[in-house]
């Protein structure tokens, strides 16, 4: 995965639902990585909802999940990953293919919320890679929930 992320030295990355924190741990210390999860599983993560996690606007080049689109309010994590990346920052998204019923839907929901230049990768029989930009600083009307994304997590 981190070689998917195209992080570059000095980089300030936000990984939301982090787990053990095992992607700040692989990025060593070539750039700044921000873990969050409800549950703290170690001192490098900070326990928070991923909804409203501790850090200013505009922080971020790269705000990660994988595997974490899992609450029911996950719209809610989508926006906090857009409030807290600087314009031009990249969202990256993991998550299990079976989860998608309509990754077009999804990816058009991505576009309310304020991202562009959306590419989605299934080319994993198991997992869909997304990635998109951030461009636009601040979306008209964003959904209350975006679509496209279903049962639940393997």
């Amino acid at each position: 995965m981190v070689k998917e992320l195209s992080i570059r030295e000095g980089y300030v990355v936000g990984d939301f639902g982090c787990g053990e924190a095992l992607l700040a741990e692989n990025l060593g210390e070539t750039c700044t990585v921000h873990s969050f999860d409800h549950v703290a599983m170690n001192d490098t993560v900070t326990a928070c909802d991923i909804a409203d996690v501790p850090i200013d606007d505009g922080e971020l080049d790269v705000a990660v999940f994988c595997l974490s689109l899992m609450g029911t309010n996950f719209t809610d994590y989508l926006k906090e990953a857009h409030r807290t990346l600087k314009l031009d920052g990249r969202l990256h998204i993991y998550e299990a293919t079976t989860r998608f019923g309509d990754r077009d839907r999804f990816a058009a929901d991505l576009r309310t919320l304020g991202f562009s230049q959306i590419e989605v990768n299934d080319s994993s029989s198991k997992f869909t890679y997304i990635v998109a930009s951030k461009t636009d600083a601040d979306p008209k009307s964003p959904p209350d929930k975006i679509a496209g994304l279903t049962g639940e997590p393997d």
